[in-house]
Formats: C-alpha cells, structure tokens, sequence
C-alpha cells in the first residue's frame, strides 16, 4: 500500500522475513533524504537464555536493527539517460546509522519505543519502532545550495529533456534466524507487523541533481600490516565522504579502537596520512559528532570542506592502513562506508 502526504512518498507492507522486502518508488521530484522503518512486534521463543549480541546488537537499543541484513537502491536508467545504472545505494544498516550521526547533531538514535535491544535474546514479545534514515542530500557537510545537489533526481527527464530513471526500487533483506543477531541461542523469533519506505521530496525544476552512489564494503584482516591495502575501495566516481569502522572479533564485530593505527591514501590529487587519534580529533573539532556519545571505532573523513567540488577522484587512488590484528587471521575486519558524487555529461 503506498501514499503521499507533504513529506513525499510513503509505503507499507507486511515484513517478511529471510527474504528482500521490496518497494517500487514513484516518479516526482527530487529526494533528500528516505527511510525505512520497523514497526513490528519480535517474538522470541525457545532461546534458553541470552545469547552473544553481534555487531549492532551489542549497544542499548540498536540491537533491533540487526533484523535488517542489507538495504540496497536500485535505479535502471531510461534509454538515452545521463544518468548511471546500478546500486545506488548497497549499504548495512551500521553504515548509514554512523553516516546519520552529523546530520542528527551527532548522535546515534536507536529503537524509538526503547526494546531495541530484544532483551538480549532472551524469550519474550518485544515491540520494536526503528528507523534506519538514507540520505541523499548532505546538509551536515555541503554549503548552501550544494546541500541539496546530490538529491535522488526521481523526474521523469532532466533539462535536457532526457530521460532519467525508468524505474527505482529499494530492497530491504530482512534477517532469517535469530543467530544473525545473536550468536550461541538456539531460539527462534518471529516478526508481525510492517516494514514500512518513506521520503521527503522537494522540486529542484530546471536543474539537474548530481548522482550520489552510497556503498560499503568489508576488508578483512589476515594479520598486523604496516600497509593492508583496501583492495575492494571503488574505483569511478569522486569521493565525498568515508567512515571507517574497525570490527574486532568474531562474530561480535565490535567497534574497537585496537585495530587501526594509521590510515594512508595516495591519488593523482591527494596524500593523506593521519593516525586514527588525529582523525578521531578532527570528528570533534568540525562538530561532526558529539564527543558525549561513544566513538570507539569510527573514523570519518570528509573531503569536500563544505564544497562539492573538493571531492576526490576515485580513479587512481590507493588506501593503506596500518593494523593491528588482535583476534587473529580473519576474525578482525575494517568496514568502509563511501560517498560518490558523478558528473553528468553535457
């Protein structure tokens, strides 16, 4: 069921789980920012005890955003469109709630009604309102107009008249068991309720938006390397943004600031090389997080200085980390979150 209101398109339907959830989007203006929302009782049964929390499930109320593997925007251009074809979007919900965190004044929001954390696997019914936020458009860290330069361009033709997208869908995978979220249970759980799409949508008629690719990607360590190369980092577009996130452990992947001493990135344009206490220091300094909520274990780069045009050139471009692997071979990982702007051709 969909339907609009002044804030875009909103959708809804049933959650199944094990499987994508999937949301066909309507044609219309341009979207700054979209979500997705569990709103769903968790019903956990036969689990004999708490379990280990993995990942996200390990913090107090994100543990309910584990009941979401991946979230991914599909976007199949028009004939003749300047626009590019593939994911759009191809994230876990770790990434973009990280990514949120400047555009919420620096923090982390978790499960709204406070069971985000299903008690810890134990049996029991828990009602869960949790949203995961996408956003296209980047007021935290672009100036002016430029904030709204990368929103999703959902018109049927740019100002060339050109077409843009034929269709956009976005794809929920919904988690199939309760050991995806916690470790060592042998329970079950069971969702009924709904998983609901949302966007709030603005008209930027006579200009055309410039298109934005959000993806993350894991680097899993083998051992304590003065220079691990991320081999999985993208290679077109232009950079805008990274967050870093060090996982140690498995299958807790806990954020960790005992993993990464120093990250270093050569390209045609760019030599950076910072330790992770510099990088860390600068999060504070540019009032992109608040140093009340806790860091352990990001690291977040923007390159644009509040200019869209400063965004760094995927081509070429090579990152080394300097790591420490104190799990052991393939138990410890880096996962990187990225943001890439494209030109549109004349």
């Amino acid at each position: 069921m969909a339907y609009e209101d002044n804030f875009g398109t909103r959708a809804q339907q049933p959650i199944f789980a094990g499987v994508p959830n999937i949301f066909n989007l309507n044609p219309g203006l341009n979207v700054t920012r979209a979500w997705i929302t569990i709103d769903a009782t968790i019903t956990i049964t036969n689990a004999g005890g708490a379990g280990t929390p993995i990942g996200d499930a390990a913090i107090a109320n994100l543990a309910a955003s584990r009941l979401i593997r991946r979230i991914q925007v599909l976007a199949s251009p028009g004939p003749g469109s300047r626009y590019p074809k593939g994911p759009l979007v191809d994230c876990s919900p770790r990434s973009l709630l990280r990514f949120a965190m400047p555009q919420r004044e620096g923090k982390l929001v978790g499960d709204l009604l406070n069971n985000g954390s299903l008690g810890n696997g134990v049996a029991g019914a828990y009602e869960v309102y949790f949203t995961i936020p996408i956003y296209f458009s980047d007021e935290a860290n672009l100036n002016g107009s430029q904030a709204n330069s990368t929103a999703l361009n959902m018109n049927a033709r740019d100002s060339q008249g050109l077409p843009v997208y034929s269709a956009v869908q976005v794809k929920v995978d919904i988690a199939a068991a309760l050991g995806e979220i916690f470790s060592g249970t042998a329970g079950s759980f069971a969702i009924n309720g709904m998983v609901r799409y949302g966007d709030k949508r603005i008209d930027l008629s006579g200009s055309d938006t410039l298109p934005m690719k959000q993806e993350d990607h894991i680097a899993l360590l083998r051992g304590a390397q003065q220079q691990f190369p991320d081999q999985l980092l993208p290679l077109d577009g232009a950079f805008t943004q990274w967050l870093v996130m060090a996982e140690q452990g498995q299958p807790g992947h806990t954020l960790s600031d005992a993993l990464i001493e120093r990250l270093e990135i050569q390209g045609n344009t760019l030599n950076f090389k910072k330790k992770w206490q510099e990088m860390r220091q600068s999060m504070l300094d540019e009032s992109q997080f608040d140093p009340s909520q806790t860091l352990t274990g990001l690291y977040y780069i923007d390159w644009t200085d509040g200019i869209l045009q400063n965004a760094n050139a995927a081509a070429g471009l090579q990152a080394y980390y300097s790591v420490l692997n104190p799990s052991g071979s393939g138990l410890d990982q880096l996962r990187v979150y990225t943001r890439r702007v494209y030109g549109l051709s004349s």
